[in-house]
């Protein structure tokens, strides 16, 4: 990673600090009072998530998903010595097995989708960043997969806080995962969303994601724009009763 790289990654964190996340820490601040939180954090990278709902409950159970082996070894080391963050080095997508992943030069980026280098938005990137646009993408390689409903079944009547996803363009796939009709109510109060305004990616569908987060009883209740770019954090609520 070059040093420029580096810088803008840092701008981004401290921007993200200052300006993203006070606002999201007033909304879960209020709406979770329970001692004994569960968070699914699917996308940790490097664990700002993780750290983020620790502030707020040091004692939240945390099950953490990333790809990356690169990052997934950096987060083993780094909540070592935290019983109640759970990690796994996998994707989350509609199916189980194996997909393409796509390392970008920014790792808060990677993806599972295919990027659109017409994108105008990916040639601004690119020209922030100070390489070519073909040069973003770092490298590609197959990674397990596993679905959400997968995982909500393998631990059977527990319930889960927030379901936080952010995994840069794939987040409706991830949903199919969840949402896959062999269940009629869900575990789950919050599921917080990153939504791109966009068209970085190949196929990505804020609209179909809306839709299909509000056909199976998820509704839009806080919207908070990150500091950064065109994009924003969308949480929806579970409105129906189990």
């Amino acid at each position: 990673m070059s040093f420029r790289t580096k810088v803008i990654q840092v701008l981004i964190d401290i921007n993200e600090r200052m300006v993203f996340y006070p606002s999201l820490r007033k909304f879960y601040t209020a709406a979770l009072k329970d001692k004994g939180l569960s968070i699914v954090d699917v996308g940790s990278n490097k664990g700002q998530s993780i750290d983020f709902f620790l502030k707020i409950n040091n004692q939240a159970t945390i099950f953490g998903f990333e790809p990356n082996q690169k990052l997934y070894t950096g987060l083993k080391k780094k909540y070592e010595q935290q019983a109640n963050v759970h990690l796994f080095n996998l994707g989350v997508s509609s199916n189980n097995g194996k997909l393409l992943f796509h390392e970008n030069i920014l790792d808060e980026t990677s993806t599972f989708e295919q990027i659109n280098f017409d994108s105008e938005y990916l040639k601004k990137k690119a020209k922030v960043l100070g390489v070519n646009k073909n040069e973003l993408v770092v490298g590609s390689y197959e990674v397990e997969v596993t679905t959400l409903q997968s995982f909500l079944e393998s631990h059977p009547g527990k319930y889960f806080d927030v379901l936080k996803i952010d995994v840069e363009g794939h987040e409706l796939q991830t949903l199919k995962g969840l949402f896959t009709g062999i269940r009629e109510n869900y575990p789950i109060r919050f599921i917080q969303i990153e939504s791109h305004n966009d068209d970085m990616y190949i196929g990505a569908s804020a609209g179909e994601i809306g839709d299909l987060l509000q056909k199976n009883g998820f509704f839009e209740v806080a919207k908070f724009k990150h500091g950064f770019g065109d994009f924003y954090e969308i949480i929806y609520e579970y409105k129906i009763k189990a």
